[in-house]
């Protein structure tokens, strides 16, 4: 694929003409370059159109360098799915992602207390990449602060004698660089299997021809193996650099998160993995080209267990995007897209066979997970809350009478409280006379926007493991009002992307992907009957709601079960949040303190929000400095 070649000359012209340093001004002038993005839209050619849908991430791939840089900083000024994460990264990396003097006397300090270093072994594959783009991702390798690694290349019969002159003279003058060079193009997969198979180390990184490792990667990554000898697979943040060395686009990742990896590669790079356990499963997949390093991750992770995956919350991976058309993942995006899915699907068919997996929606290069329903359908108890209108109660009875797909419920009211039509599926009674085995927490101003919300919520529920299931919440004009609740920060909680618009992607696809989080919100909660006996039940001295839906979590994850969020299913909600009858201020203050004195360390950090990011309800920014000092080790002398 020629990059020239695929962009129309209207294309390129309107990008360059703009001034991406150009200030923010009016609101005339923001309308001015939202019409701009209109006509940049319609200049796509028609081949283009689904590399369009998934993003900047998916267009991006195939301009050439320089344009590529000018349409990330226009899209910047512009307002994009990162906040302000993308304008702030500079100084955001100058101040707590650089290796000065005192950071590398700490590292060498920590290399000294090593009791057991383990041997890395850095894998390679290599076809034809720009020669000095190779040489740069090999020096990378050399400039480890970290001494016990070895550097594995299998050249894959690259037809560049360039390349083949940097790699004979590398292994020639450092030892620890293994090479093999194959007789015949194999591609990807095959390439990187001859690399696996020059590995001696107890674990294996996997690093692209063109991308570049900073040089306390290594060392990172050992001090997480010898602080858990028993991870089996390790990966960090990643970040995008162009061949100026500037940064953009950095990806701080959530922790171990199951649901939101088969939505998209979240080990991807620096992923490091147990050697044994990578040979265990068989190495790279031939047939999976493009996606082979998430079908390596699925694979891996279906043979391990979540608390020997091990997060770290530092940028450690420098991805080249653009480098050249012989660039692995970047050759063919169909391919890589189709063949990702085909990795999901595998995965996800070891316990559930009659799952389907489709694009996701807003983010198509991602992934859905659509999961089967059993059969027969199982009882849902619709508990739902006192209403403060006749007008809702009657709305949302007729929603689930007429306008939900799914028949096996009873709809259980308030006692006292009259039904609003007669139904043999409704009745006035407590909690505890629900009949369903699984229980549906419902607030009456909450309107669904399509009828397969209950499939949905009830297709995660029945899962194994599975505690809560939540949903996203939108206000009357299409903002987030609920996507899962994380835990930290100066209230002790926070709901992430409150007041985006529903429609956004989020960042990198938070909004449109179904993920783990620490808490849902009881205004729409499913949960097993079996479950919630088990965790103890709701806590109904905890006056606050938002409160008692995270203590409820919090011991539902104490009791080994995953709480889970689905972008799915979507209600709106018809009243403004401060009109609805809610503890004040003061009640809620008081219930935080109090889950904060029964939860203690459990609440000073999210396992599924970076330390990076700030714990912010809102707007996506940068913590300044973050949160966790281990991810601000490198200021430390």
């Amino acid at each position: 694929m020629h990059d020239d070649t695929l962009i129309q000359n209207s294309w390129i012209e309107t990008l360059t003409a703009i001034d991406p340093d150009e200030p923010r001004g009016t609101s005339s002038e923001s309308a001015s370059r939202a019409g701009l993005m209109r006509r940049v839209a319609a200049s796509v050619p028609p081949g283009w159109k689904p590399l369009a849908r998934r993003g900047l991430a998916g267009v991006s791939a195939h301009l050439p360098s320089e344009l590529r840089y000018r349409l990330f900083r226009l899209l910047r000024t512009m307002g994009s799915e990162m906040g302000g994460i993308e304008r702030d990264y500079p100084l955001w990396a100058k101040q707590f992602d650089q290796i000065d003097d005192g950071a590398r006397r700490g590292i060498m300090a920590g290399i000294a207390r090593l009791t057991q270093p383990p041997r890395i072994s850095v894998l390679m594959p290599v076809f034809n990449p720009t020669p000095e783009h190779l040489l740069t991702a090999i020096h990378s390798v050399q400039d480890q602060l970290y001494p016990w690694w070895e550097l594995c290349i299998a050249d894959d019969a690259s037809t560049d004698p360039e390349v083949l002159s940097v790699l004979r003279a590398a292994a020639d003058r450092d030892d620890r660089i293994k090479l093999v060079r194959r007789d015949r193009n194999g591609h990807i997969s095959a390439a990187s299997n001859s690399a696996l198979a020059l590995a001696s180390g107890r674990f294996v990184a996997l690093l692209d021809h063109d991308d570049i490792l900073p040089p306390h990667a290594l060392y990172e990554v050992a001090a997480r193996i010898e602080a858990q000898p028993d991870a089996d697979i390790l990966y960090s943040d990643e970040d995008h650099i162009d061949d100026r060395g500037r940064r953009s686009h950095p990806y701080f990742k959530p922790g171990w998160n199951h649901e939101l990896i088969l939505g998209q590669n979240l080990i991807s790079h620096l992923g490091v993995y147990r050697r044994d356990l990578v040979e265990k499963i068989g190495g790279f997949r031939v047939g999976l080209e493009g996606s082979q390093d998430y079908d390596l991750a699925l694979r891996a992770v279906a043979e391990t267990s979540a608390d020997r995956i091990l997060h770290i919350p530092k940028v450690l991976y420098h991805w080249r995007q653009g480098a050249g058309e012989n660039t692995f993942s970047e050759a063919a995006q169909d391919r890589c897209v189709q063949n990702g899915r085909r990795a999901v699907r595998d995965f996800v068919h070891r316990e559930q066979p009659g799952a389907k997996v489709e694009p996701a929606r807003v983010v198509a290069g991602w992934t859905r997970v659509v999961y089967p329903l059993p059969s027969p359908l199982p009882l849902v108890s619709v508990i739902v809350s006192p209403a403060t209108t006749t007008d809702h109660l009657s709305r949302c009875i007729r929603n689930l009478l007429h306008e939900t797909d799914y028949s096996a419920m009873e709809i259980l009211l308030p006692s006292g409280q009259t039904p609003p039509v007669e139904d043999p599926c409704i009745r006035a009674a407590e909690t505890g006379a629900a009949r369903g085995e699984i229980l549906l927490f419902l607030d009456p101003a909450l309107e669904p926007r399509n009828p397969a919300w209950l499939a949905e919520m009830v297709s995660h529920a029945v899962r194994p493991g599975i505690g809560a299931v939540g949903v996203k919440v939108l206000d009357r004009e299409g903002a987030v009002l609920h996507a899962g609740l994380a835990v930290g920060g100066p209230g002790g909680v926070f709901t992430p992307y409150i007041g985006r618009q529903g429609s956004d992607a989020g960042y990198f696809g938070h909004l449109q992907l179904a993920r783990d989080v620490t808490a849902v919100s009881g205004g729409c909660l499913m949960v097993r009957r079996e479950a919630l006996l088990a965790a103890g039940g709701w806590d109904e001295s905890v006056q606050s709601r938002i409160a008692r839906d995270l203590d409820l979590c919090l011991r539902l994850e104490q009791a080994g079960l995953r709480n889970i969020w689905t972008p799915y299913a979507i209600l709106i909600r018809q009243d403004k949040p401060n009109d609805r009858n809610a503890a004040g201020p003061a009640t809620l203050r008081a219930s935080l303190r109090r889950i904060q004195q029964k939860w203690g360390g459990r609440l000073q950090g999210d396992r599924y929000w970076n330390p990076n990011l700030a714990r912010d309800s809102a707007a996506m920014r940068l913590a300044f400095p973050p949160t966790d000092r281990e991810a601000v080790s490198l200021r430390v002398a």
